[in-house]
């Protein structure tokens, strides 16, 4: 019994591996409740089925819906030919540089001052 249950899990397991995530998840999930109410059946038959079968069902459908989807393959690449060739251009050789020193530059003529009175302002001094 144990071998059944244990090869027919494997096989939904395996079955169940595509790249489409709600299949998957409720496939994992089915799987999973199935084999949990399974083993927690068998498990209290002392008792009475029906308590570890609920439990091992809730149990084993929620860990299996969780492998179910973390088993999502991704989706297929498309598989585009290569483009042209990217057209290269030669880098430029960076300039010669001259071992004369830079042009010196006169400085700025000042700036005329302002002052708060303009400069015909009687009483103004400059």
């Amino acid at each position: 019994m144990r071998r059944i249950l244990l090869t027919a899990t494997g096989l939904l397991a395996l079955a169940s591996c595509t790249s489409d995530p709600a299949y998957n998840t409720v496939g994992g999930g089915a799987s999973g409740a199935a084999t949990g109410a399974a083993i927690g059946c068998l498990a209290t038959i002392p008792v009475g089925c029906l308590p570890g079968a609920a439990v091992g069902a809730i149990a084993g459908g929620a860990a299996g819906g969780t492998v179910g989807l973390a088993s999502t393959q991704p989706p297929p690449i498309a598989a585009y030919p290569p483009g042209p060739p990217v057209a290269s251009y030669p880098n430029p050789e960076p300039p010669a540089y001259s071992a004369l020193p830079p042009p010196a530059y006169s400085a700025p003529p000042p700036q005329p001052s302002y002052g708060a009175l303009p400069p015909d302002y009687p009483g103004a001094v400059q």
